[in-house]
């Protein structure tokens, strides 16, 4: 019965790898720290469109991370045991934060599209 969840975990893990790896390679321009370095400071429409791209992959991490645990809660919502419920639960509200911020940073990768925009209007 464990090793089932177990089972289910791991190749939900296989999968957000797959996933991980349809990013588009534009997406990681920035490091992190390169991001903490840009973001307060940026004023050229380049800087803002590197910040939303930044944001853009984030935001589907955060997804990926979303759709990764609504499995691993529908996995485990089969099993009829305290460990399995807990799992379940615990899964879907990750999985219902990780939608949340994936909308916001989805918010913010829009945002500095539209700075950009304008950055570029102002040459």
């Amino acid at each position: 019965m464990r090793t089932r969840l177990v089972l289910s975990w791991i190749a939900s893990v296989g999968l957000l790898g797959v996933l991980s790896l349809a990013a588009p390679a534009s997406a990681q321009t920035l490091s992190n720290a390169e991001f903490h370095k840009l973001a307060p400071v940026a004023k050229t429409a380049a800087d803002h469109q590197k910040l939303a791209a930044y944001y853009h992959a984030q935001a589907a991490e955060q997804e990926a991370q979303a759709k990764l645990h609504e499995g691993i809660a529908a996995a485990a919502s089969k099993k009829r045991d305290d460990d399995s419920w807990e799992t379940a639960r615990a899964a879907a509200h990750y999985a219902e934060h990780a939608r949340e911020a994936a909308e916001a940073l989805t918010d913010l990768a829009k945002l500095h599209e539209g700075m950009a925009e304008r950055a570029a209007g102002k040459k």
